[in-house]
């Protein structure tokens, strides 16, 4: 019985590094953390199963998952100066963005808007904002956004959408606009 077990920590483990969704590996390390309090228990070590199963199979899944929700919302500002045309483009960058969100574990939250950009750095949580003139389509973000760099290769290598982008924020603290 204890073989099993433990084979299948390997196992969970191996599992648990593997997975290409943070959700799944949150999952696997419960499991593996649960199982690992069975061992415990095989060992005649009763106390330490319990402190096992409440602080690694319940406890630190619960921490994973409420800062993996706090990670998750990626929310991009759309403008668009001229409003009679261009939805074919703006319908392809917004599957782009999908995408790229679905790939990511994001959910991807598009807020239209009639704003400026300094109204939306100063005053709204961004994470990119896109605004799409009558001939170009630029991206704004900030360099301390890692997904930033990010987004701008993906489109590059997955559309044929012409997109400038500039950064807003430099680094922390410098504002370029």
């Amino acid at each position: 019985m204890l073989e099993i077990a433990l084979l299948l920590l390997v196992v969970l483990a191996i599992l648990a590094v593997q997975t290409n969704t943070l959700r799944r590996a949150i999952v696997y390390l419960c499991v593996f953390s649960l199982l690992c309090s069975f061992c415990y228990l095989l060992y005649q070590a009763p106390d330490v199963a319990i402190a096992e199963a409440v602080i690694g199979s319940t406890l630190s899944t619960i921490i994973y998952l409420v800062a993996l929700n706090k990670y998750k919302v990626f929310r991009v500002y759309y403008i668009m100066e001229s409003q009679e045309s261009y939805y074919i483009q703006k319908n392809d960058l917004c599957k782009t963005l999908a995408k790229y969100s679905y790939e990511k574990e994001l959910e991807l939250d598009i807020v239209n808007s009639n704003k400026s950009i300094e109204d939306i750095v100063n005053d709204y949580p961004y994470d990119i904002i896109v605004l799409h003139s009558s001939d170009t389509i630029t991206v704004y973000g900030d360099k301390s956004n890692y997904h930033f760099d990010d987004l701008i290769k993906y489109i590059g290598d997955t559309t044929n959408i012409e997109v400038t982008y500039d950064y807003l924020i430099e680094n922390e603290g410098d504002t370029l606009l």
